[in-house]
């Protein structure tokens, strides 16, 4: 049970008396999945699903006795596991985060209690429906163009587009795809609208469920593993082509 001795460590609470150490408790849990997560899917390339039911199953008891600690710690784990299971691109947008916060776990405990619409939750066989591919955002004429330079001057895709393809590609018009010439580029040109509030966190399952993306050979579209993985290895990049994308987001007037 290295799991749970590790988890032990790393909360240093005797028992739960109040809503602040319940809060400590679930970030302690988070954090433990982030380590976990990092070790055995990014580093180890274990199946994201099953890593997501081995943690919650690994972590479901702890040794004491006392009901509110045992009803707090179910309750906790209840939210790892909704979190894990319903919201998977916003947990790996966190877990390969260059840190994980106390309030970054507040805030994750937020989306979980107020059911934001936009969490998508993951399909069931039986659940048909689906829902609009959305990014969430609303370009300016001038922010298009402006990005869509950037992605020229930096050769994100194989071919040069256009503003017009750039609104495309935002607007999630049908059967509209790019090649892409360097994914690790187009993944910190995202990441950074992202951070900066233009688009919303989930840009990875609508770039892959859209099909918008297609490899440099051509052979298939990318999918959401593929932008995580580049999203891991561009945090912290400082080269002169991250910084330039990077900063070009920055310029974009809201």
């Amino acid at each position: 049970m290295m799991a749970l001795s590790l988890f032990g460590e790393r909360q240093h609470l005797r028992h739960i008396e109040d809503e602040q150490q319940a809060a400590k408790e679930l970030f302690a849990l988070l954090s433990d999945a982030r380590d976990v997560y990092l070790r055995d899917v990014v580093t180890g390339g274990k199946i994201y699903r099953r890593f997501a039911e081995d943690f919650v199953n690994s972590h479901r008891y702890i040794e004491c006795s006392r009901t509110v600690c045992r009803n707090c710690h179910e309750m906790n784990i209840h939210i790892v596991k909704g979190l894990l299971y319903d919201c998977h691109d916003l947990i790996i947008s966190h877990f390969t985060a260059a840190s994980f916060t106390f309030e970054a776990c507040v805030e994750l405990k937020r989306v979980y209690d107020t059911g934001d619409s936009a969490i998508p939750n993951i399909t069931r066989s039986q659940d048909r429906s689906i829902a609009p591919l959305s990014f969430g955002c609303a370009f300016s004429q001038i922010q298009i163009e402006e990005i869509a330079d950037c992605a020229n001057r930096y050769a994100l895709f194989c071919s040069e587009i256009t503003a017009d393809d750039m609104a495309a590609l935002f607007s999630c018009q049908s059967d509209f795809h790019i090649r892409v010439y360097n994914i690790r580029r187009v993944a910190i040109l995202f990441d950074a609208l992202h951070k900066r509030g233009f688009i919303r966190w989930n840009w990875q399952t609508v770039l892959a469920k859209g099909k918008f993306l297609l490899k440099k050979d051509g052979s298939r579209f990318l999918g959401t593993s593929s932008l995580s993985t580049a999203v891991s290895d561009t945090r912290g990049s400082d080269d002169a082509v991250a910084f330039g994308i990077r900063r070009v987001v920055a310029g974009l007037k809201k």
